[in-house]
């Protein structure tokens, strides 16, 4: 009798779950408007040729990230941003280009600063690579 009312109670909970987890696919469908991610983050930076910054300890002064990121209205439209975070207390000059490419943006980071570089903007491409010179 024990084990029967146990299992009642489970198949409860489960159910009770499930129906949340439905719910809360529902919602966020409706509010977001499609399946497909917003971000498709990219590998790391390609090896370029200018001196490393380093901190007091030998680890490197910037944190890279880079994503592909949809825009909002036309999702085909795709902005290459390349996110730079500057860990050491001076200021560091960056140059952010395209991998084997003259199309580059320039930005400087001051101490323990962060900045978000649009590469360029492309229609459908999802993939890039890109290198950072530090200057």
């Amino acid at each position: 009798m024990t084990f029967n009312l146990s299992l009642r109670i489970a198949a409860c909970i489960f159910t009770v779950a499930l129906i949340i987890a439905t719910e809360k696919r529902e919602v966020l469908a409706q509010t977001s408007g499609s399946t497909t991610p917003r971000l498709t983050m990219q590998g790391g930076a390609d090896p370029s040729n200018s001196p490393i910054a380093r901190d007091a300890l030998g680890r490197p002064c910037l944190n890279v990230e880079a994503a592909a990121r949809a825009h909002t209205v036309n999702s085909s439209l795709i902005d290459h941003v390349v996110s730079v975070k500057n860990n050491c207390s001076r200021t560091i000059k960056i140059k952010v280009c395209y991998t084997n490419s003259e199309r580059c943006t320039d930005a400087v980071l001051g101490s323990y600063g962060r900045s978000d570089v649009i590469l360029g903007t492309m229609t459908g491409v999802k993939i890039f690579r890109y290198s950072i010179l530090q200057k």
